[in-house]
This record gives C-alpha cells, sequence and structure tokens, in this order.
C-alpha cells in the first residue's frame, strides 16, 4: 500500500468565504430536499440516519461542517426566505420610485380640489366668486378701531343685504385679564341668520373679520369669511333647509376671542346653538384641516363623514392642538357646551400675520377646499334632527382615496392587544426559520439608533439654519421661509440613515429578523399610546397591522425564484404605511413648524423603520447605492433651501422702526430692534438711510408698552400731534378714597389706548366702560382696542387728594397720518416685523399733563370741548401750537 496521504482542505474561513458568500452561490440552488424527499423521488426506501462522519485527522472544522439541527418531530424546518434568484439592476431603484411616487400620490396636498369658476351654477361653492371678495377686505390693513375695519364691517353688511339677509351689529365691550394685563375690546359683530323650514336647533357658522394689527389678515381670516359669504348664497340659491342657520362674523379674535366671547356671554341668538362650524386659518395654503371638535364627538364625527365631505382629519389633530397654548373663536362655543367642527388650513404658514398675508398669497384651491367642504357639511346638517349632537367619543382619520374612517375609542386597546399577539405569533415561525435573539436585538438597536440619528440631525440642521434666515424668530406660523426644502433634506438623511444601518446589519443577519426587532420600537411606542392617548392611537396601529404583514412574508416558504413576488408584495403592504404616516408627518411638520426639526426626524425615522422589508430592495444591485443616493439627494435640498433664504420680495426679511413721543418731557425717539446679528445687516442699513441716524444706544422703553426688551433708540425731531382727551363725568369720597369716573378719547384715533399704573401707585381702575375687573386685582395695565363707543369710560379709586398716576399711552398702526409714507417705505425685500411694534407711532400723555375737562364729551350730551378752558390741541400739521396744561389734581 502506498504512503498516499489525503492533504488537509482549508476550511471556509480559512479561504475567506463568509455566510453571504454561500449564500449568493447557492441563489441558483433548486431548494434542499430532505433524506426522505429524495428517497421517495429515487423510488428507494429511505436510508436509517447515519451518524455524521468524523472530521479526518488533522483537517480544521469549520462553521459549515456542523451538523444540520433536526427539527422536532412534525415540524418542517425551513430557512427566511431571502431574494432568491441572480441581482437585479433595477429592483431597489425601482422600488425607491415606487415608495417616493406613492408617498406623492398619499400627500394630504392631493386632496385639494381645482378652483371653480366664477361662472359655475349658482348652488355650487365658488372660489373665483369668494376670491373677489377677498381682494376688497383685505386691501389694506384692519386692525380693530382703525377706518379699513369699519369699512370691512360695512362691505360685509351691504353684501349679506344684498342677499336678502337682515344683518345686525352686535355691540358690546368684552374684557379679557390676564396676570398684571386687563384688556378691554369695543366689539361689534356681524349676525345674519337665514331661517330654516322647522328648524330642531341652529347651526352657526363663524369666522373673523379682524385683522393682526399691520397684516392685511387676507388668510387669517379672510378666507373663513368670504368662505361664508359664498356657503350662505350658495345656500340661498338653493332650497331651503330644516334647520336656521347663522352667520356669526365676529371682531376682536386676534386680542383674545373678544367678539366670540361677547357673543357667547351676551347674544339672545346663543340660546339656541346646537352646532358650531368655525372657519379658521393659520397661513395661506394647504388642505382644509377639520382639527378640533367639542367633547363626545362621536355623533358630529359619523355625521361628517356621512356628509360626504373631504376635509383632511384626525384624531391626533385635537390631542395635539389641546395641548398647544392656541385658542379660536370655537373656544368660548366648546366651553358653553356646544358641539362642531373646527376648519383650518395650515399651509403657507410663513405669512400668518404678516403684512404680506394679502390675496396673493392665498391658495384659491385652499379656499375651495374649505368652502366647498363647509357647505357640502351644513347641507347634510341643516336636515338633520339636531335634538341629540353628542355621543361617546371615537378615534378617526382620513384615508386617501376612500375618506374618513371612524370607530368607537373601545376598541383601541383589543386592537393594540391583537397586534401584540401577531407579534408574538410571528416569532415563533421567525425562531423555527433560524432567526435568532441576536439577530432581533440588533434590530431593535438599529431602530434605537435609527430615530436618535435622524433626531439628531434635524436638531443640528435647526441649530445651524438661522444663520442663514434673518427672519428666524420674526414668524408666527412658521420657523423659516420655505420650511419644505429642508424637510426633504431631513427625510433623505433618515432614509440615507436608516438603509446604511441595515445594509451593515444584513451581512449577518436576514432581513426578517432584523424587521421584527425593529417594529419592537413602534410596538411599544402604539402600547404607550393606546393606554395614554387612545384617540391617537389609530395613526400607529394600521401601519404597524401592514408591517407586521410584510415581516411575515420574509417567512413564508415560498420557494424557488420568488424574488418578483416578494417585491410586490412588501411594495403593496408598504401603501398601508404610507397612506397614513405621510399625512401624519405633514400635519405635524405644518402644525409645529421645522422649529420641532429633531421631532420631524424621529417620525421620519420611524415610518422607515414600518417599511423595513421595502428598504431591504434598496440592498439591489448593490448595498451603498441608496445611501449614498440618499444622501447627495438630502445635500441638494439643502443647498436649493439655503440658496432660496436669500431675501426677496416673496421672501422678505424682517425689519424695525417705530416712533415714539413723550408728550411728558417732549422727548422724541426712532426706535428698532437690538440685534447686531450679520444677518439683519441689511435692515439695519435700510432703518439708518430711512431715519438719517445711527441707532448707537439702547434703552427700555417698557412704559411705551415695548416690553421688558431693550431696542436701539436715535433721536428724532419732535412732532405737533393731539394730546388724549379727558373728561370728568363724576368725582365723590367715601371715607379716604376718592371715586373717579373718566371719559378718554384718542384725539389721532389710535387703534390702542393703554392706561399704565406704576406697581407702587395707589390709583387703581376698577372697570373699563361699565365691565367691573375681577375683584382684588391690581393691574398696572389696562388697554382697550377699537373705536369706541363714543369713548372709553374708565372707574378709578385712589387715595383722597392725590395725584392722578396715570399715563395714557396711544398706538397709532398708521403711523403715514403723522409722519408721512416714506420714513416707513420699504424695498421689496424688506417687511416689517410684527414681533418688535414696527410701523407705528407711539405717544405717551402722563394724566398730570392733561386737563380734565369737565362734564361729559358731546356724545353723551355735554358742552365738551365748547366748556370754557378746555384744551383743545391742534393736529399734526394744523395750526397753532399745543397747549401746556397745568397739573390735573383730583378735585
Amino acid at each position: 500500500m502506498s504512503d498516499f496521504k489525503i492533504p488537509d482542505l482549508p476550511s471556509d474561513d480559512q479561504l475567506g468565504i463568509t455566510d453571504k458568500d454561500r449564500e449568493e452561490l447557492r441563489g441558483d440552488e433548486a431548494p434542499e430536499l430532505s433524506a426522505k424527499e429524495m428517497a421517495a423521488l429515487l423510488g428507494e426506501a429511505p436510508r436509517p440516519p447515519q451518524a455524521p462522519p468524523k472530521p479526518l485527522k488533522g483537517a480544521t472544522a469549520s462553521p459549515g461542517d456542523a451538523p444540520p439541527k433536526e427539527p422536532p418531530k412534525g415540524k418542517t424546518a425551513f430557512r427566511p426566505q431571502e431574494p432568491s434568484g441572480p441581482r437585479s439592476r433595477w429592483r431597489g431603484p425601482g422600488m425607491l420610485a415606487a415608495l417616493l411616487t406613492a408617498a406623492w400620490l398619499l400627500s394630504s396636498y392631493r386632496m385639494l380640489p381645482a378652483p371653480t369658476p366664477a361662472n359655475a351654477a349658482d348652488t355650487i361653492f365658488s372660489s373665483a366668486r369668494a376670491m373677489a371678495h377677498l381682494v376688497e377686505i383685505a386691501r389694506r390693513p384692519h386692525p380693530p378701531g382703525s377706518p379699513a375695519h369699519q369699512q370691512v364691517r360695512d362691505y360685509l353688511l351691504e353684501r349679506l343685504r344684498g342677499l336678502g339677509l337682515e344683518p345686525e351689529v352686535q355691540t358690546a365691550t368684552s374684557l379679557l385679564e390676564r396676570g398684571s394685563l386687563s384688556r378691554a375690546a369695543t366689539v361689534r359683530n356681524i349676525v345674519a341668520r337665514i331661517p330654516g323650514s322647522g328648524s330642531t336647533g341652529t347651526i352657526v357658522l363663524t369666522a373673523h373679520y379682524d385683522g393682526r394689527e399691520i397684516s392685511r389678515a387676507a388668510g387669517d381670516d379672510g378666507v373663513g369669511v368670504v368662505a361664508i359669504l359664498e356657503t350662505a348664497r350658495a345656500l340661498k340659491a338653493g332650497a331651503p333647509l330644516r334647520n336656521d342657520v347663522l352667520l356669526v362674523i365676529t371682531d376682536a379674535e386676534e386680542l383674545g376671542l373678544l367678539g366670540a366671547r361677547a357673543f357667547v356671554d351676551e347674544h339672545p341668538a346663543m340660546a339656541d346653538v346646537s352646532l358650531v362650524l368655525s372657519l379658521e386659518m393659520r397661513g395661506g395654503g394647504g388642505p382644509s384641516v377639520m382639527f378640533e371638535t367639542g367633547p363626545e364627538n362621536g355623533w358630529i364625527i359619523r355625521e361628517l363623514a356621512a356628509s360626504g365631505a373631504r376635509p383632511f382629519a384626525n384624531a391626533l389633530s385635537y390631542e395635539v392642538y389641546k395641548r398647544l397654548p392656541n385658542d379660536t373663536d370655537f373656544t368660548p362655543f366648546r366651553e358653553a357646551g356646544r358641539q362642531g367642527l373646527n376648519f383650518a388650513g395650515i399651509g403657507r404658514a410663513s405669512v400668518y400675520h404678516q403684512s404680506y398675508d394679502n390675496p396673493e398669497n392665498v391658495s384659491e384651491a385652499t379656499l375651495q377646499h374649505k368652502g366647498a367642504s363647509v357647505l357640502q357639511v351644513v347641507r347634510h346638517l341643516g336636515n338633520r334632527p339636531l335634538d341629540q349632537v353628542h355621543a361617546a367619543d371615537v378615534t378617526y382619520f382620513t384615508a386617501p382615496f376612500v375618506g374618513l374612517v371612524s370607530y368607537d375609542l373601545g376598541l383601541v386597546l383589543p386592537l393594540a392587544a391583537v397586534l401584540l399577539m401577531v407579534a408574538v405569533a410571528l416569532f415563533l415561525p421567525a425562531r423555527r426559520a433560524g432567526s435568532g435573539a441576536r439577530g432581533i436585538a440588533v434590530g431593535l438597536l438599529l431602530g434605537l439608533a435609527s430615530v436618535a440619528a435622524a433626531a439628531a440631525a434635524g436638531w443640528g440642521l435647526m441649530a445651524w439654519l438661522p444663520r442663514f434666515h434673518p427672519e428666524f424668530g420674526s414668524l408666527h406660523g412658521s420657523a423659516l421661509h420655505g420650511e419644505g426644502w429642508y424637510m426633504a433634506a431631513l427625510v433623505a438623511v433618515a432614509l440615507a440613515v436608516v438603509s446604511a444601518l441595515l445594509g451593515i446589519a444584513r451581512r449577518w443577519f436576514s432581513a426578517a429578523e432584523l424587521a421584527w426587532g425593529a417594529l419592537l420600537l413602534p410596538l411599544g411606542l402604539m402600547a404607550y399610546v393606546a393606554l395614554r392617548h387612545p384617540a391617537a392611537a389609530v395613526n400607529l396601529q394600521a401601519p404597524l397591522g401592514a408591517a407586521l404583514l410584510s415581516v411575515a412574508a420574509a417567512f413564508l416558504p415560498l420557494g424557488g425564484r420568488t424574488g418578483s413576488l416578494r417585491w410586490f408584495l412588501v411594495a403593496a403592504l408598504a401603501l398601508p404605511v404610507l397612506a397614513l404616516m405621510v399625512p401624519l408627518g405633514e400635519f405635524v411638520w405644518l402644525g409645529l413648524s421645522f422649529q420641532a426639526a429633531p421631532l420631524l426626524g424621529a417620525v421620519a425615522a420611524l415610518t422607515l423603520l414600518l417599511l423595513l422589508p421595502a428598504l431591504d430592495q434598496l440592498r439591489e444591485p448593490n448595498a451603498w447605492w441608496g445611501p449614498v443616493t440618499a444622501l447627495a439627494v438630502g445635500g441638494a435640498c439643502l443647498g436649493v433651501g439655503i440658496r432660496a433664504a436669500r431675501p426677496d420680495a416673496a421672501r422678505p426679511a424682517p425689519s424695525t422702526l417705530a416712533y415714539v413721543l413723550d408728550h411728558g418731557t417732549g422727548e422724541a425717539l426712532w426706535v428698532t430692534e437690538g440685534t447686531q446679528d450679520p444677518v439683519d445687516a441689511p435692515a439695519r442699513a435700510w432703518v439708518e438711510a430711512s431715519t438719517g441716524s445711527s441707532f448707537t444706544e439702547s434703552r427700555s422703553l417698557e412704559r411705551y408698552g415695548f416690553g421688558r426688551r431693550e431696542p436701539r433708540v436715535a433721536t428724532a425731531s419732535p412732532v405737533t400731534v393731539r394730546r388724549p382727551e379727558l373728561w370728568a363725568l363724576s368725582d365723590s369720597v367715601i371715607g379716604e378714597i376718592r371715586h373717579l369716573r373718566l371719559a378718554v378719547r384718542s384725539a389721532v384715533g389710535a387703534e390702542l389706548l393703554q392706561f399704565r399704573l406704576p406697581e407702587e401707585s395707589g390709583t387703581r381702575i376698577t372697570s373699563v366702560n361699565g365691565r367691573p375687573l375681577a375683584p382684588g386685582r391690581r393691574p398696572t395695565l389696562v388697554e382697550h382696542w377699537g373705536l369706541p363707543d363714543p369713548v372709553v369710560i374708565l372707574e378709578l379709586e385712589a387715595p383722597a387728594g392725590a395725584l392722578l398716576e396715570m399715563d395714557v399711552v396711544e398706538h397709532l398702526l398708521r403711523p403715514e397720518e403723522i409722519l408721512g409714507p416714506e420714513p416707513f417705505r420699504r424695498p421689496p425685500e424688506l417687511a416689517p416685523d410684527i414681533t418688535w411694534l414696527s410701523d407705528r407711532v407711539v405717544l405717551r400723555t402722563p394724566a398730570t399733563s392733561l386737563e380734565i375737562i369737565p362734564g361729559p364729551p358731546p356724545e353723551l350730551g355735554g358742552a365738551g370741548a365748547d366748556t370754557p378752558g378746555a384744551v383743545t390741541p391742534s393736529l399734526a400739521g394744523g395750526e397753532g401750537p399745543v397747549p401746556r396744561a397745568q397739573p390735573a389734581t383730583w378735585p
């Protein structure tokens, strides 16, 4: 016998062959057959199990040499199904294209209808007809008390009378007290009734016609007002409804819902109100969102679904909204126990409250969506009995191409339990298929790392981007102009992170076990939300159901070349995930703005974790193209956003200029914001050129109403301006306390009158226009907005014989009437900064610089200015100097 020896053969490890290489080598092989199946195929008797051969002496054992584990008796073993067959260069890009296309189609913006022309049928809501009204009422700023505000009111009254209605104006003083501030306003609500044929209750349609200071208020809330006008016209053109419809166009909403509170508290028609439909806006575009109902909303949500209207609605919106420090005119009605629906558009949020909230920046498609939805709801509810409009709460969401879906809150916890049981049941075949606890744990870590990394990316972006955006901090509805590019960049970064981590982990673990582990994070979140906030849980339950089915597809023993079939299966199961998560992400973004970028990044990553089986397809033709492409797209979006940040007419930078005159000291100042940030250099250059001054001094102007900030000031030339008019209506002394009733009016027609009292003052204001302040309160600031009716009447208390320690501060929001238009004329790339009390004249007059005119003013039956000794100062630019009065003392 020869001495020939079999040489030692190298193992797979020694040759550098990995599990991945073995899987690829097996890709074209037929599925493995058991010994019994092979014997049956060959027609042989099955052989008894053979002991595994012992390794040859000197041979090195490799992982592939280990004997396969026998499955438990009665069980069939199978491997985790991986994409079989040769890799396709288009499978991965095709999946990404399919996901992006589906996300675009499932966006809430796809709900917006096309605008309807003015020649549409009379019974149809036409955005074109409504836009004609919007152009008229948003020609100029119209805060309460301004001439433009009265012009808008007159226009609305005329149009309502033209519809055959009989509108009335409810005039009242409404009061709001917060901390050291007491705010009063003379409100003028417009109320008109469309009578029904046999009313079982009244449906209120409400929006507010006042604007925020220097805003033209086309979006907020001109859209709501003109939607009511066009809805009323369409209702009058159709068959009469059974129930009454009451149009309540409120005043002073921007000042604290003062008009709506006056209606709820004082108007007799409130007794018949059953339902309220509120039409609001927080921007100039986007889909119409039904974001709030009253408690016990089951009946109204089901009726909304039955009406056929298609606003975007999601129970999460109210869960979020009621935790924000925001209110609308719906709030007083809800607090009074009335049920209803609150609609708003929240897109184009950068125009919210800005001077460029004009008709040009309003989406006509948004107006059509809001108006058509409300008209459908009113027509439906107008013929329903309204004797019982409350039912147990439900959860609800809008499904694209389906409509509003709702179910009882009592089903939320059972559905959560079912999902958890499905997840546990899915774990059993996963274990039998070879998935180990290590792979599942890695999947969980992948999910946590993805969410954390995406949130960190959002935080980094929000910390870095303001250096390119001078408007940061001066917008009420959003953090930045053009946030869409940054949102796209953040989603792309989240995709890059998830796909990169998935590609790394897939070198050692199957897609099924990684996806199952990653789902533990949204599963835990869903269970928490179902317990604490059940109305919002629907947003995770439906996507989780689809995601679990998608993971289950990885364990299906389909056999053979199943790559294309599995591709279509996971793509189809991605649709329910995107159908809820894409509109939800848009709502969270538009509702909270990009200021919440860390949360938005986390939501994006969580959505991608629910799509993990679909994202696994991006590993074809290789594992690196997906992350690299996502990073490149994210960088491009970021670059476009930064380039678009340069101020222009569509996205102006904020700038501040105000004029202050102190009648007590004779000092006049120009005022601008105090920042020296380089990004604000163009605004500072304009201010200095416009005033011819250098703003080198910072000063507290709290006594003028500028808060505790210290703006920059420069000396200005004093102008001649008429002082406030003050009449003494009554005077009495009880014990050591003197009681005085004063009538006050701004001679220049200022929209805002402030009465400021020193903290240590013995003087106290006890009522405004007969509305008593809360007992025991000693506010240091009492203010009145609006056109007085005809004067503001104050009741005061002070120690007997003391001086009247009070400053009258007037804010005139029409500075051109005092100073001319030139100082406030800006280049198109600049706009007033609404956060710094810009574009106004502020006049401070100490009471000691005023002469108190005895008796009531002429409007109240007195001699007024004709009384001997009365001070009648001249208007700016008029004849004669302003007389100096002696200090006013108590009679």
